[in-house]
């Protein structure tokens, strides 16, 4: 499946998925969602779920389940220990429900607030990293919440920056080396700046060695040196070097 062609078909790509979809991973995270989750007011569904089905369908999706809740945070923080689910440096928790990992936190503990002004749950398209990342599907009233170049921008397949101060930008830079050759992507001009200015020798060998922990098919590994892995991550010919790998995202 490709691009969705605009954003009522990839609401409908979305609403298919999530609410008339009968497997048994579908099944059960509905039951989850409506037992532990809808509770709330208003919560939404952000960043890798959304982003993949835009990008390729169903086929595409690779991700956890990245929840974002317009709650109090100790409501959520309260959910949290019902769960048995554990915290994480960024303000959010972490638990395992059967098949999926499910990654929430509370609006209101969103750690770009302190950049960009974060009040309603629409506020938090602004929040993410990548600006692939920067859209959201509400959960309950079913509707996308993302700006109105969102899919041209994924047409273009331009990876750029959406908020650039961040808690980890070497993880950042594994990201974006990673989607960058895997999706033979080109990086628009603030991630071409984030990456000259952060991958030198010393951030190579962190690449290297973290891409070799986490993934069963590491790309920076290819490159020896930080002037041949910005040489090829910079090339405004698309997947010069990356067209010699035929891998998919892990």
């Amino acid at each position: 499946m490709s691009v969705a062609p605009n954003n009522l078909a990839l609401k409908r790509r979305l609403d298919r998925y999530f609410w008339a979809n009968n497997t048994g991973e579908m099944i059960f995270l509905r039951q989850v969602l409506e037992d532990r989750f809808t509770v709330f007011d208003r919560i939404a569904v952000i960043g890798g779920l959304v982003r993949d089905f835009a990008h390729e369908g169903r086929e595409g999706f690779r991700s956890d389940l990245d929840l974002v809740i317009d709650a109090p945070a100790g409501h959520v923080a309260a959910l949290a220990a019902e769960l048995g689910a554990t915290s994480n440096r960024f303000g959010g928790f972490g638990c395992k429900q059967g098949p999926w990992k499910i990654d929430f936190w509370a609006l209101e503990t969103t750690w770009a607030r302190r950049y960009v002004p974060v009040q309603r749950l629409e506020d938090i398209v602004a929040c993410t990293f990548f600006d692939w990342d920067a859209i959201a599907y509400d959960l309950k009233e079913r509707h996308l919440i993302c700006d109105d170049s969102y899919l041209s921008r994924i047409r273009k397949r331009t990876l750029d920056i959406n908020l650039l101060p961040n808690p980890s930008p070497m993880g950042n830079l594994v990201r974006a080396v990673r989607r960058l050759v895997l999706w033979k992507l080109q990086a628009g001009p603030t991630l071409q700046r984030f990456i000259s200015e952060h991958l030198d020798q010393a951030a190579l060998h962190f690449l290297h060695s973290k891409e070799v922990e986490l993934y069963a098919s590491p790309v920076s590994t290819r490159w020896n040196t930080a002037d041949e892995a910005r040489a090829a991550l910079l090339s405004n010919v698309r997947g010069r070097k990356a067209a010699q790998f035929e891998l998919h995202l892990d």
